[in-house]
């Protein structure tokens, strides 16, 4: 047989995968469940504005998406800093500050918290080895000491893992945090995660992946058996049968066990992707007529440590015409709020307490709940049910080979992971 891939999953990962393998001039067929490609990058236009309901932001040193972009010509611009013309926002339960520091101006108690939590944070990447079953709660009490610092430290982990510290295991945050340059580096803008963003979404990153790949892209096509022997695979989806020599997974980690693997996949392997979990994240947008918290000296950007939010930025801060703000929420944040019928007027209220009373007025709302999407069930990465996080060196056999932004080498669960996964998973094809 000569070599034809099959890639289960049209994100980032499986089309970065697939597009490898064409410009090296392999025969590819991706089969995607869902009836769109772009897995957790999903662009609508709300209120006359094109908003990112999922991935948004790159920078830092995440040079593997930011090349690929340039590459293809997608371009991106510089998310704003505040100074002292531009203020960002800082919410605890009882307070709102303004400041013009990328870290706000804590009580001197709360601020040597926060710095002594990060630290530490920090020394256990390279140090610690905790218990399998010991999971993040522990570090955050021991390590964040006032209040105010362990709403600092709970939101962060409802930003980035989707999850409140007690669901997520210690050792698990430990190798996130390092193969993704540490919490400072995930927390900022400046020479951060956030630094960056699409100009035109990052649908447009997607769709010109795609544009790349020579071969058949099949939506609405759930794969729901693989056998694999010594000779190659055959991938059984709703509607259609390949065969083929490789196939190259890239679909979410917890979505793996409802594929059929003849041969099975090893028992340890199963159970864990059996208990493993996305995490819980949900995005609210408000459109208005104008950015008018930009006339009130603010960048739009609010972090907050409590409530049902954890963060807010201006989605558009490219354009003057229209006004978008996009709040996020995750953990248990996030499952409280999208379980509430009223959730568009709790999340309206949170933005006057922040912003004033011009935030009760979008012309336009819409949100979204990640759990809610058929076949990624959650955002922005794979919880493991123990121990630390998935690694794709773990998984893989001759035949079956794995892809997806949770088993990045660096930057899991970003954009620029999902880059350097899919194209790791196709080198030795």
């Amino acid at each position: 047989m000569g070599t034809h891939v099959v890639v289960v999953g049209a994100g980032l990962s499986g089309l970065t995968a697939a597009r490898e393998l064409s410009r090296r001039g392999i025969a590819v067929t991706v089969l995607e469940a869902a009836d769109r490609t772009g897995g957790k990058v999903l662009g609508r236009t709300i209120g006359g504005a094109h908003v990112d309901l999922g991935a948004h932001w790159v920078g830092g040193s995440q040079d593997a998406v930011l090349t690929l972009a340039a590459e293809l010509g997608i371009a991106t611009a510089a998310e704003p800093l505040p100074n002292r013309r531009s203020r960002q926002i800082f919410a605890t339960a009882d307070r709102v500050r303004r400041h013009a520091l990328e870290l706000p101006l804590l009580p001197p108690r709360d601020l040597a918290a926060v710095g002594v939590g990060v630290a530490r944070l920090a020394l256990a990447v390279r140090r610690d080895r905790p218990s399998p079953l010991e999971t993040a709660l522990p570090l955050t009490e021991r390590w964040f000491r006032t209040p105010v610092a362990q709403g600092v430290a709970l939101t962060f982990f409802r930003l980035i893992f989707g999850a409140d510290p007690d669901q997520v295991p210690a050792q698990a945050v430990l190798d996130y945090l390092a193969a993704a340059d540490g919490l400072r580096s995930i927390a900022s803008v400046r020479d951060g995660a956030q630094e960056r963003f699409f100009v035109d979404g990052t649908t447009a990153l997607i769709d010109a992946v795609a544009a790349g790949i020579r071969g058949d892209v099949v939506t609405g096509a759930p794969v729901r058996r693989i056998e694999h022997d010594d000779d190659g695979v055959t991938v059984h989806a709703d509607g259609r049968t390949v065969r083929a020599s490789h196939v190259v997974l890239a679909l979410p980690l917890p979505e793996v066990p409802a594929v059929e693997f003849d041969p099975p996949l090893p028992e340890v392997i199963r159970l864990r992707l059996t208990h493993s979990r996305m995490g819980e994240y949900a995005k609210t947008v408000a459109v208005y007529d104008r950015p008018w918290w930009r006339g009130a000296g603010l960048t739009g950007t609010a972090l907050l440590t409590s409530g049902p939010l954890q963060m807010v930025v201006d989605g558009h801060p490219d354009r003057s015409d229209v006004g978008v703000l996009v709040a996020f929420s995750g953990g248990r944040a996030a499952a409280e709020l999208f379980a509430r019928p009223d959730r568009r007027d709790i999340v309206l209220r949170e933005l006057v307490r922040l912003y004033g009373d011009a935030a009760a007025r979008p012309r336009e709302t819409a949100d979204i709940t990640w759990s809610a999407e058929p076949w990624l069930r959650g955002a922005p990465t794979a919880l493991p049910p123990s121990g630390g996080r998935f690694r794709a060196a773990d998984l893989e056999s001759e035949r079956i080979r794995w892809a997806g932004t949770d088993l990045a080498d660096r930057w899991p669960g970003y954009l620029d992971g999902a880059v350097r996964a899919g194209r790791a998973a196709v080198a030795g094809i």
